[in-house]
Formats: C-alpha cells, sequence, structure tokens
C-alpha cells in the first residue's frame, strides 16, 4: 500500500514525467535538453554549419517522438474516431513544419525530393523493416488480403493523381508557366480526395487496414488530456523552431559533405521527421501485429501524397515560392516502382521475411541512385 502510495504522489508531482518508464523521461530529458542547446547556439553564439544540422535533426528525432506519444494519448482518451483524426493530422507534422521552411528558404528540390522520399522510405524502408522483423520474430504473417488489396489500390490512385503533372511536362504539353497553375487546381483535388478517404475509414473502419481490431497496447502514456495537450503544444512548437534552424544548416551541410540538395530531401528529411513513426511500424510487426504496421505505412504514405504534397503546394503561393508538382523522372520511378511492389506484397495476403529484405534493398539500389544523382545546371 505505501508502494502504491509512493507512486501516486509521483505522478501527481510529475504529470509528465511520473507515467513514463525511466527510459522514456531520460529520452524526453535528453530530447529538451539538446532542443536547448540546439536553440542557445543558433540565436545566442550564432554557430552556423553542419554541426547545427546535426544537432537539430537528433532534437527533432526526439520531439517527433514526443508529438507521437501525446497524439497517441489524445486518440486513447476521444476515442478511435477523434484519435484517428488527431494522428492523421500530426502524423507528418513534423516533415511538414520542416519542408515548409525549406520552402520559404527556396529550397523547392528538396520539398519536392522529401515528398518523393517520405513514401519510397514508408513503402520500401519502414515496411521492409517491419516485414523483415515480424517474419523473423514469428515466420509467415497473415492479413487480411480484400483489406490490403483495396487499401493498396487506393494508395495506387493518390500516387497516379500526385504524378501526372510530371507525366504532362515530359510530353511538353504544358508551358512553364502553367505547372504551378496546374499543380495548385491538382493540389485542391487531392486535399479533397483525402478528406474523402477520411470519412470513408472512420465510417467502414471494417474495410480499413486495422481499424476491425483494436490496437491493444497502444494508448501512449497515462498522462491527463491536459498533459498530453501541453506536451503537444510545446513539443509542436520546439519543432517549428529546430526546424527552422535545420533548414538554414541545409546548406552548409551539403557543401562540407558534398551530398546533393536531391539526396537530402529523398533519405535524410524523411527520415529525421518520420523515424519515431517508422519504429512504431516495426515494433508492431515484430508484436505479430503486421496488419497495424501496413495501417502505419500505408497511411503515412497516403496522407503524404493527398495531403501534405498539395499543402505545400498551396502554401508556396502564399509565402511567394510557387512550387509545382513536376517530379524528376527518377523520382517518378522510384516513387513508382515502392507503389507497385508494396501492393504486390499486400495483394496475397500474407508476408515473410525475405520480401521485407528485399524491399530494404530496393531502397538501398534507390538511395544509391539519388546519392550519385546530380541535377544538371
Amino acid at each position: 500500500m505505501a508502494r502504491m502510495t509512493n507512486a501516486a504522489s509521483t505522478r501527481s508531482s510529475m504529470p509528465i514525467l511520473g507515467p513514463l518508464s525511466p527510459t522514456s523521461r531520460i529520452a524526453l530529458l535528453v530530447t529538451l535538453a539538446l532542443s536547448i542547446a540546439a536553440i542557445a547556439l543558433e540565436f545566442g553564439a550564432h554557430m552556423e554549419g553542419a554541426s547545427m544540422f546535426v544537432l537539430s535533426a537528433v532534437a527533432i528525432l526526439g520531439l517527433a517522438w514526443i508529438v507521437g506519444l501525446s497524439t497517441e494519448r489524445l486518440g486513447a482518451i476521444t476515442g478511435p474516431q477523434v484519435g484517428g483524426i488527431l494522428n492523421a493530422t500530426f502524423g507528418n507534422i513534423a516533415e511538414l513544419i520542416i519542408a515548409f521552411f525549406a520552402l520559404q528558404a527556396g529550397l523547392l528540390t528538396v520539398v519536392k525530393a522529401s515528398i518523393t522520399g517520405s513514401i519510397i522510405g514508408n513503402l520500401l524502408l519502414v515496411l521492409g523493416a517491419a516485414v523483415l522483423a515480424g517474419g523473423l520474430k514469428n515466420g509467415r504473417q497473415a492479413f487480411s488480403a480484400r483489406i490490403a488489396g483495396s487499401n493498396a489500390a487506393l494508395l495506387v490512385l493518390a500516387a497516379v493523381g500526385l504524378l501526372v503533372p510530371a507525366v504532362f511536362a515530359a510530353s511538353g504539353a504544358t508551358a512553364t508557366g502553367a505547372k504551378v497553375e496546374e499543380s495548385a487546381l491538382i493540389a485542391i483535388v487531392l486535399i479533397v480526395g483525402y478528406g474523402l478517404s477520411l470519412v470513408w475509414s472512420f465510417t467502414n473502419p471494417e474495410r480499413t487496414l486495422g481499424g476491425h481490431d483494436e490496437p491493444e497496447h497502444h494508448g501512449g502514456p497515462a498522462w491527463s488530456a491536459r498533459a498530453a495537450v501541453v506536451v503537444l503544444v510545446l513539443a509542436a512548437g520546439l519543432l517549428a523552431v529546430l526546424s527552422e534552424i535545420l533548414v538554414g544548416s541545409i546548406e552548409p551541410f551539403i557543401e562540407q559533405f558534398g551530398l546533393s540538395e536531391m539526396f537530402v530531401g529523398v533519405i535524410l528529411i524523411p527520415t529525421i521527421g518520420n523515424l519515431a513513426e517508422h519504429l512504431v511500424a516495426v515494433q508492431l510487426a515484430y508484436k505479430n501485429r503486421s496488419e497495424f504496421a501496413m495501417a502505419v505505412t500505408f497511411g503515412s504514405s497516403l496522407q503524404v501524397a493527398l495531403f501534405v504534397a498539395p499543402v505545400l503546394v498551396l502554401l508556396g503561393l502564399l509565402v511567394g515560392q510557387p512550387m509545382d508538382l513536376v517530379f524528376h523522372p527518377l523520382e517518378v520511378a522510384a516513387v513508382g516502382a515502392a507503389v507497385a511492389l508494396s501492393a504486390l506484397i499486400a495483394l496475397d495476403g500474407e508476408s515473410n521475411w525475405l520480401e521485407g529484405a528485399l524491399l530494404m534493398l530496393v531502397y538501398l539500389v534507390l538511395a544509391i541512385s539519388f546519392f550519385e544523382f546530380r541535377i544538371p545546371i
């Protein structure tokens, strides 16, 4: 009884740290310390260069994890309907904030590459790692082929809609000045499609990946609703400041390490913004909840194609940095390959570790290609 009283008093005296495990407490405190250090070095000591990119990137990784914890907890408190909206809204918030500041800075190649990288990263690297981990731990994993197939088909349609401007540009049928206007109109259509996909998911949970079963052990830390909101707001605020610092140090980082904007956008930015969410997918598959793992990867990719990308196009018009949806042929090929391969994995209703390993190898091939790729001046 005394131990229970002490535990309760600890939770009441530390509403944020109390409900966390010792490891999570350390991770949260380290993230806070790194965030404060990065802000102090940027605005106090005026430090610049690749070191600031690395420091802010590590802090953003931790903040994205904290945002995930708070939205997960709020979803558990409010129920599956509102929880789904919260997860959909904040699932890619870190990447969206980073991309917005990159857009504002005129790094359009980085912004468009981050859209491509997020989709192929989710469908090849994350899904591959999840299938590999789940297969090694649990053997062959089964899921509903009908539901997975319908979600894969929706992803194919979303990718086609996103890449249509690139097809027109390649044909030479679209004038340079009309590309932005066409992309803005398509962006509005894609956002409408995203809204319809949310309506479908909430009204037909039994036909959505993971929607017909209760997500056990995924309620987040035992925070109150108020504590979860405070954590979410503070983490999002720090995320915005650190994203601006990160974007400001991209060019020195590229110059110091001899990287291309395309590689940074396709590989590094999506990894920084979405690593926490990626780890969740792998953990779910390892616990033999492969359908939920696929829900995370497919859902995040859909959100990027139907929401993040079109929102960035519209924001570009507002901040005076017009951006189109005309992607480089290598990016189009990468997205097409990722969507096709992930759809093939989903259609037969089962997965094994070899399929996961091959998905990751395809991602490695694409990463090498983007590493060596340079846009002609």
